[in-house]
């Protein structure tokens, strides 16, 4: 993202928007954070920053890592927090009102950020024209969710200490995976990436992906073997079946088990690889695969609480 003046507004819509200098100052402050968040006096320090302001989560479909994860970090920055986590159902959203008109009213309360999930693609978008104060994407649709792609690059940098030279096999639902999709977007921006997409017919990655990596010369490959190219990967990184965005004629308890790490899939891979997981978990990755060291997943998840904690000091030109 290029750095706006202190009078300008900074928005988190893409995953693509993140500059590879505004990464690099980000994960310094995250790895500080991180440490801090184990100092109680530290943390009682930090929270001065944001005393007197708040933060409204806005959330139209359910969550709760993302929304737990931002929650905290607000209140370990001294924000106070304000939000919803059924809009869709409990929001004037149920009575027809637009997402411009909600935004409207609600920067017009001076929060310091909104952090929004919605379930159109794009909501984020025009939320961000309709608004006064910062938008934070928390994911809109089959869309974006540009602040679980950093913390994946994050994820990448504090367990394989890189974010370069690497093969990502992407695998699951990657027709309705915004996680897989803002990721792939983030990680064209690093020399010598090369992917993988494993998917079934009915779920495979969309055109508009393909073609961005192809502007790049990225190399990528689609299949629906996982074991052929499993011992490729320094990275897999494994979505769940998204029922609730099936197209039309997907049989979704035919897909679901088309594809399923085991511990058997473990001896395929590289003994210094990772897996990754955006959870929630249904049964896409077998519980016995937790055991293994190479399973990041739930370490993964709790690196999305420095990291919000980090773009939100962005947002709000506290960083």
């Amino acid at each position: 993202m290029d750095q706006p003046r202190a009078n300008e507004i900074r928005h988190i819509l893409r995953g693509q928007d993140f500059d590879l200098e505004l990464i690099e100052e980000l994960f310094k402050r995250i790895d500080t954070l991180d440490e801090i968040l184990r100092d109680p006096i530290k943390l009682a320090e930090l929270q001065n920053n944001g005393r007197g302001r708040q933060v409204f989560t806005v959330f139209y479909e359910p969550s709760t890592r993302t929304r737990m994860s931002f929650e905290a970090a607000a209140n370990n920055l001294g924000f106070a927090v304000v939000g919803t986590e059924n809009a869709r159902e409990f929001s004037s959203a149920a009575k027809g009102e637009t997402i411009e008109d909600t935004i409207r009213v609600m920067s017009g309360y001076y929060p310091a950020a909104i952090v929004m999930r919605h379930h159109e693609d794009g909501a984020a978008t025009r939320a961000a024209a309709a608004s006064n104060v910062p938008i934070i994407n928390a994911g809109d649709g089959r869309g974006q969710h540009p602040t679980q792609a950093l913390l994946d690059l994050y994820t990448l940098h504090r367990e394989l200490g890189r974010t370069k030279d690497l093969t990502v096999l992407v695998g699951g639902d990657l027709a309705n995976g915004r996680t897989a999709r803002s990721l792939v977007y983030l990680l064209s921006k690093f020399n010598n990436i090369e992917f993988i997409f494993v998917a079934p017919e009915s779920l495979k990655m969309s055109d508009d992906i393909k073609l961005h990596l192809d502007e790049r010369g990225i190399k990528y490959t689609e299949t629906e073997d996982l074991e052929n190219l499993l011992p490729e990967a320094d990275v897999v990184y494994w979505t769940r079946v998204q029922k609730e965005r099936l197209a039309t004629g997907v049989n979704y308890e035919q897909v679901k088990k088309q594809y399923e790490l085991s511990k058997n899939h473990l001896a395929l891979m590289k003994k210094d690889a990772i897996i990754m997981h955006p959870l929630p978990r249904i049964n896409e990755i077998q519980i016995e695969v937790d055991e293994d060291p190479r399973a990041a997943y739930f370490r993964q998840a709790a690196y999305g609480l420095p990291v919000r904690m980090a773009l939100y000091e962005w947002v709000t030109h506290l960083l």
